[in-house]
């Protein structure tokens, strides 16, 4: 018989009284992940995607990241991100999130320390991070496991935020173009009736040459992104809350509830309510 004890030395990861929650868990299968999700980021949520299947490009903080089968992808809160299957192969995941996360020495909300890639291999781990998930997935869906799964939440977190600090691989430190100062503009004003002079007036540069810049950089033009970013905070409010279709035009800045979901079809190929009835079945 093997016995094991506690270490008499051993201190909680996670600061007393500051327990993170689990708030949700998304197993997502390859048909749902060909629904793309605009950037969008969680003011008071962290995510953790588990890729079980599959590979998928995802762009967290205007960088393009590849992330296949046993990889963890993490998008610190206030961290704007999108994810799509990218490479043609099928993507399968489990995305848990979490809220009223602190560790030590990091923001509220950090679980990738700074300097650090957002995405991690799990290694020889990740049939244990695997198994996690599914019992995760089993026991949330009643109100009895419902204690027992943020438990299981809070053990894969704590694994996974030693696993960043110690094998976490350091990212060259970047820094901001042009195009990224743009972003973050938009980030904070998407909302408005934004227009490409005021961006010009921002950055104290030329509108037609600002414009050439962010595509060749994104992909995409400035208004084309600020159009995405409206798009994927309706998309996280039609997943996560129960307002009104018309109310989440206007908390995105749409003043017209028609025109919105005219937007919406054409960025998302479905309008809101039948992506939201596809997304939360």
């Amino acid at each position: 018989m093997l016995q094991y004890f506690i270490k008499g030395s051993a201190v909680s990861f996670f600061p007393r009284g500051l327990e993170p929650r689990l708030d949700y868990i998304c197993n997502v299968d390859a048909e749902s992940a060909k629904m793309p999700r605009s950037m969008h980021e969680h003011a008071h949520l962290t995510e953790a995607v588990l890729v079980y299947q599959g590979a998928g490009i995802f762009m967290i903080g205007g960088h393009r990241y590849t992330a296949k089968t046993g990889d963890f992808v993490i998008y610190n809160s206030h961290t704007v991100h999108d994810e799509f299957g990218g490479n043609g192969e099928e993507l399968h995941t489990y995305c848990l999130g979490l809220s009223n996360l602190h560790l030590p020495g990091q923001k509220a909300g950090q679980l990738v320390p700074a300097g650090i890639c957002p995405v991690i291999s799990t290694g020889a781990d990740y049939e244990t991070y695997l198994q996690l998930c599914r019992m995760i997935e089993c026991e949330i869906q009643t109100e009895e496991g419902a204690d027992t799964a943020n438990l299981l939440a809070r053990a894969l977190f704590t694994k996974l935020a030693r696993c960043l600090l110690s094998k976490g691989v350091k990212e060259e430190q970047r820094q901001d173009s042009l195009a990224a100062r743009m972003r973050h503009y938009i980030d904070g004003h998407y909302r408005e009736e934004l227009r490409l002079s005021d961006i010009a007036q921002a950055m104290h540069a030329n509108a037609y040459y600002l414009s050439h810049v962010f595509k060749e950089e994104s992909g995409f033009s400035p208004m084309k992104y600020a159009t995405l970013r409206r798009i994927g905070e309706a998309q996280n409010l039609l997943i996560n809350t129960d307002m009104t279709i018309t109310a989440i035009a206007a908390q995105i800045g749409y003043n017209n509830s028609n025109y919105f979901q005219n937007v919406f079809r054409n960025a998302v190929g479905i309008s809101p309510g039948e992506y939201r009835k596809k997304w939360t079945r």
